[in-house]
């Protein structure tokens, strides 16, 4: 179990690294589908799903070489659990792609304010189930909705 856990916080790192320095970096023309006007449907930003399953699917395959690498399999275990996470963090609660019950707690709606912050700015914060914002960056985000909310025309109640 140690391994399973230390494998899914291990990924919260990863994720950080790999959305910061490749899908903003050299992976930005499958990224910036995420950034645009949703469409709905898919795009091309969900081939990174597929992409990074290949690291889960291929430690289990490793895993199922003998007892000397059987380890493995729980590592792969971490990073499957991560990755499920992820997606319902991602899909299901934050850009609702997906309609699915979503507990309502305070965890989640820091979870969808960071990640709005970062489609706001295009930049911090990267990480996705436990994202740092840093201050200037949310102050700013807080700035720029009370601006939005005074322009918008109030909405008759039917």
């Amino acid at each position: 179990m140690a391994l399973v856990a230390v494998s899914f916080v291990a990924m919260e790192l990863v994720s950080y690294a790999t959305h910061r320095w490749v899908m903003h970096g050299v992976a930005i023309g499958w990224h910036r589908s995420h950034h645009q006007p949703g469409q709905g449907g898919w795009e091309r930003n969900d081939l990174f799903p597929l992409v990074f399953s290949t690291v889960g699917v291929l430690g289990f395959a490793l895993a199922s070489y003998g007892p000397a690498i059987w380890p493995l399999f729980w590592v792969a275990t971490g990073i499957t659990l991560y990755g499920v996470a992820y997606a319902y963090v991602h899909d299901v609660f934050i850009h609702e792609r997906l309609r699915l019950p979503v507990p309502r707690l305070r965890y989640f709606a820091w979870l969808r304010e960071s990640h709005r912050v970062h489609h706001l700015f295009g930049g911090e914060p990267y990480g996705m189930l436990f994202p740092v914002v840093p201050r200037d960056l949310r102050e700013a985000a807080e700035r720029r909705s009370l601006r939005l909310e005074r322009t918008r025309p109030a909405r008759s109640r039917l």
